[in-house]
């Protein structure tokens, strides 16, 4: 989450990210050491950066391409750098927009045409489009080599993440607005005219917004991850989305990532305790579901939880969170791969989540890999179309990358 305006005076805020910034591995050009320890990962290239965050994938041309956000001041790489992952272990960039959002939530539009940057705080003298504004802004990178911010979308409650229909030029918007509790909504965005994005309608889904929204392949559905709690939404005619279910997480204090399956019968969901901030391991949890009933009466059916069993040198990190973040389903969903903060990046096998409580007669979510970097905080972590590698956008370190080692 690390929306810190939402928990902490403005004050104490500008403190913790100075200090998340300082002492920062490989900022300013130098790549963060290729050290650190695991199993079943083996780190083995990082482009340096400071304060990563979310980033995407895109196959564009024939080419692997990956939009990578950093939320830091341009002289510390803030802005979306754009980088050519086709050689998936040796990645180049191709060109680096200086535009600095924070959190900088990134979204492909699915003509892969244009790259949606989103920003909950007033942006600064480098934040383009956005200085003084909350909101996403739509970026034209037809040219990889040129990209152009060319659009905002201008949010007074700000834009945490935002998340694109899948096959429609709809954008639905996360707030993550703890101060208006009882106000929770979602805004949904017409992005047809890119240069010119229009509010169309929202839908009020309780106590808190969504932090994170996230539509089946087909977008029939959506699951959000709202704080307090969890729904699905039909999104059949997804400018006028239903509600259709309401629940929550046993255990869970800020319901913060939530993912389908490709084939739609299971959700993941992570639980941020502590919102990014100092938080002791094992931290939240990872909540596995089926997905049943209809599309019209969906029920999510709670079928186990996952912590890491391996923590090693997250536990003497201080101070540091370490709880589940950022996360991302393989294309056949047996696979997942999740950012736990100061835990590192976690490998995991979900092809059986029945009972999936670590170490439980060996069923159930199962770790096929994990890797602590040195000095690390993992935001995102997110499979290379290749499937052999995982990419991490660290706060501390920049971009690492992980060969998944057989």
């Amino acid at each position: 989450m690390r929306r810190l305006k939402k928990f902490l005076a403005a004050g104490v805020a500008a403190g913790l990210i100075a200090g998340a910034l300082a002492g920062t591995a490989g900022a300013g050009g130098s790549s963060a050491p290729l050290k650190g320890e695991g199993k079943g990962l083996k780190l083995i290239k990082n482009l340096p950066w400071s304060a990563g965050t979310d980033m995407e994938f895109a196959t564009i041309g024939g080419k692997h391409i990956l939009f990578a956000a950093s939320s830091a001041a341009v002289k510390d790489g803030g802005g979306l750098h754009i980088i050519d992952t086709t050689n998936p272990a040796k990645p180049k960039e191709i060109s680096h927009l200086e535009c600095s959002l924070y959190q900088g939530d990134v979204q492909v539009s699915f003509d892969k045409k244009y790259v949606y940057l989103a920003a909950d705080s007033a942006g600064g003298p480098e934040s383009c489009m956005a200085v003084g504004k909350l909101g996403f802004m739509i970026i034209d990178v037809t040219n990889l080599k040129n990209p152009k911010p060319v659009g905002f979308a201008e949010i007074p409650r700000g834009s945490h993440n935002i998340t694109e229909h899948p096959r429609k030029p709809y954008v639905y918007n996360s707030d993550s607005d703890l101060a208006n509790s009882g106000l929770g909504i979602i805004e949904i965005w017409d992005v047809k005219n890119p240069r010119k994005p229009k509010k169309v309608n929202q839908i009020s889904v309780g106590v808190h917004s969504p932090h994170d929204i996230s539509f089946n392949k087909q977008g029939t559905l959506a699951v959000t991850a709202a704080v307090s709690h969890l729904d699905v939404l039909n999104t059949s005619d997804p400018k006028n989305p239903t509600l259709v279910f309401t629940g929550q997480c046993p255990g869970c204090s800020i319901t913060h990532d939530a993912k389908f399956t490709p084939d739609g019968k299971k959700v993941l969901i992570g639980d941020e305790a502590g919102g990014g901030l100092t938080f002791p391991c094992p931290g939240g949890a990872l909540y596995a579901y089926t997905v049943e009933g209809t599309e019209t009466q969906p029920a999510l059916v709670p079928q186990g939880t996952y912590w890491p069993n391996e923590l090693v040198a997250a536990q003497g990190t201080t101070p540091g969170s370490c709880t589940s973040h950022v996360m991302d389903v393989s294309d056949d969903g047996k696979k997942l791969a999740i950012s736990w903060y100061s835990a590192g990046t976690r490998y995991l096998d979900i092809s059986n989540t029945l009972g999936a409580t670590i170490g439980e007669n060996g069923t159930g979510i199962k770790e096929l890999g994990w890797f602590i970097a040195e000095g690390s905080s993992s935001w995102s972590s997110k499979f290379h179309p290749s499937e052999k590698y995982i990419y991490s956008n660290d706060i501390k370190r920049g971009l690492d990358v992980y060969l998944i080692k057989k």
